[in-house]
């Protein structure tokens, strides 16, 4: 059976079969041929995705000296080969089954290499892994929230887990990435404490959601005009032991 529905069957009459013919023409004239160019690129970029997987695997091995090269650890390495394949189009994740692959038979990564990275990749988005690499060299990082604060110092978060990183040319939201980040056990946040150089919040204040939050403010007003001040909330962003071990194998 076709894309198309098979409204007409095969006992219809002759005006009924034309009016078939004439649909699927116009299908394939309009949709199939589109379809079809679609599938050939599609088919193109996953070649070239899945050699450039390949190449990333070899040089990450070749580059282990042959004293260091052990029995690959196979309830890593297995899992990580046969997940890979579903992941392989972004450059990212692709590149982190690589290394841990090259980790599993690299001696030198045996105590940090864990079963639980496979499946830890498998739930990171491209944004994820962009946020963990400034982590790689880095232990801690400012976070703050941006208020609403009214006269009372009550007040209303208006975005969660602002900080200074600039991925994809630009400032992203990194609200639901952190989040994830820190259930998956890689990243502690917490808000009772803030690094030392408060000049280091300097970057709140030029967010996108600092902006957007002074609109909401105005808005607020027009019902509530006790809240009067946009403020932010310092706090601080930490790699916890697994993810010093993650970022070390698997960037």
């Amino acid at each position: 059976m076709g894309l198309l529905p098979k409204f007409i069957d095969d006992a219809a009459g002759p005006p009924a079969q034309a009016v078939g013919n004439t649909l699927s023409n116009i299908w394939e004239l309009g949709v199939g041929s589109h379809v079809s160019l679609w599938l050939k690129k599609q088919e193109y970029r996953q070649k070239q995705n899945y050699e450039d997987y390949i190449q990333k695997v070899e040089e990450n091995t070749q580059n282990i000296p042959e004293e260091f090269l052990s029995e690959p650890q196979l309830n890593i390495v297995g899992p990580a080969i046969e997940a890979s394949k579903y992941y392989i189009e972004s450059e990212e994740l692709r590149a982190m089954f690589a290394n841990l692959i090259a980790s599993s038979i690299d001696s030198r990564k045996t105590n940090e290499t864990h079963p639980s990275f496979v499946e830890i990749i498998k739930q990171l988005s491209p944004l994820d892994a962009q946020i963990l690499k400034n982590f790689h060299t880095i232990q801690r990082h400012p976070i703050a929230q941006v208020r609403l604060v009214n006269d009372k110092n009550h007040f209303i978060v208006t975005q969660q887990h602002i900080m200074d990183f600039r991925v994809y040319d630009g400032y992203e939201s990194h609200t639901s990435s952190l989040s994830n980040l820190q259930r998956l056990g890689l990243l502690d946040i917490d808000y009772s404490n803030a690094v030392p150089d408060s000049s280091k919040y300097d970057f709140v204040k030029n967010h996108p959601a600092y902006q957007s939050a002074r609109q909401q403010l105005l808005e607020i007003q027009e019902d509530n005009p006790s809240f009067n001040t946009v403020s932010h909330h310092e706090g601080i962003c930490v790699r916890t032991p697994l993810c010093k071990d993650f970022v070390k194998v698997c960037f």
